[in-house]
């Protein structure tokens, strides 16, 4: 078969050096990243943040990304011959809004009828979500697991995973993914399931949710639609988490010694 590889030759005595620092954005410890500079990547030194590579020149979309953080980009950086670019980056960890590993107590979920907690199968460690509990779902069902309200009006880059299988009739019964902004009064989906045989291995699954950016009111379920015809198994869904990035923790005290005004300390004399 044809095929074809770009390769890109950099003179190390020219091209320019694109260097930085990866950060967590709250605490400002060193992060184990990647940093890509247009089609190239390299990744940081754990114990530093620190990155150093070369480019061959050119103008380039920097951004970096880590585990348990929001990436963040940088678009137009010019990498000119004989150039250091330093590009450092603060990602703001991801924090849990919810979580449920359906091993617990209920969270607030509102589990419409059959919706239930179930043994029968479970990504881990024993119980998973199902909407037909013992058996397969019935015809003409419209039935839904719903979140309690969140306030999300301080936070961003909102994203929502969970696992799931499923067996649902070809084309006419669907698992529906739909979230509201103020507080269920409408529904927007952002991802629907379909099909029969989906259930040898538990499949994770993770959508961006910005709709849901700002709102004090927002809501994430999980909902079956089913027909007049067949019935199968249907849907389980199991390790759900919804994470955002959350203002980070305002300190109780702080004093950079600048002003002169010492009133709001005590000095005890030996």
């Amino acid at each position: 078969p044809v095929s074809a590889i770009f390769l890109y030759v950099v003179d190390p005595a020219t091209a320019p050096f694109v260097q930085g620092v990866v950060r967590d954005a709250n605490t400002l410890a060193p992060l184990a990243a990647t940093v890509s500079v247009g089609p190239f990547s390299t990744t940081t030194n754990p114990g530093t943040g620190a990155y150093s590579f070369q480019v061959p020149p050119g103008t380039y979309d920097i951004g970096a990304t880590a585990p348990g953080h929001a990436p963040r980009s940088v678009a137009g950086v010019v990498a000119a011959e004989l150039a250091t670019v330093t590009q450092n980056f603060a990602l703001p960890p991801f924090s849990p809004v919810l979580a449920d590993d359906g091993e617990g107590t209920n969270p607030g979920w509102t589990a419409q009828s059959p919706w239930a907690l179930t043994t029968e199968t479970a990504a881990s460690p024993t119980h998973a979500w199902s909407d037909s509990p013992g058996g397969n779902y019935t015809n003409n069902r419209d039935t839904s697991l719903t979140s309690p309200t969140l306030d999300l009006s301080a936070a961003s880059d909102i994203a929502l995973s969970w696992k799931q299988i499923y067996d649902l009739e070809n084309g006419y019964d669907f698992g529906h993914v739909e979230v509201s902004a103020n507080g269920g009064s409408t529904w927007t989906e952002v991802a629907s399931y379909n099909g029969q045989g989906h259930t040898a291995t538990w499949e994770p699954v993770t959508l961006a949710l910005p709709g849901l950016a700002g709102s004090a009111q927002a809501r994430v379920r999980f909902r079956l639609t089913t027909d007049i015809s067949q019935t199968f198994d249907g849907w389980h869904v199991d390790d759900i988490l919804l994470t955002a990035v959350l203002p980070p923790p305002t300190g109780l005290f702080a004093d950079g010694f600048e002003s002169g005004d010492l009133s709001l300390w005590s000095a005890a004399v030996p």
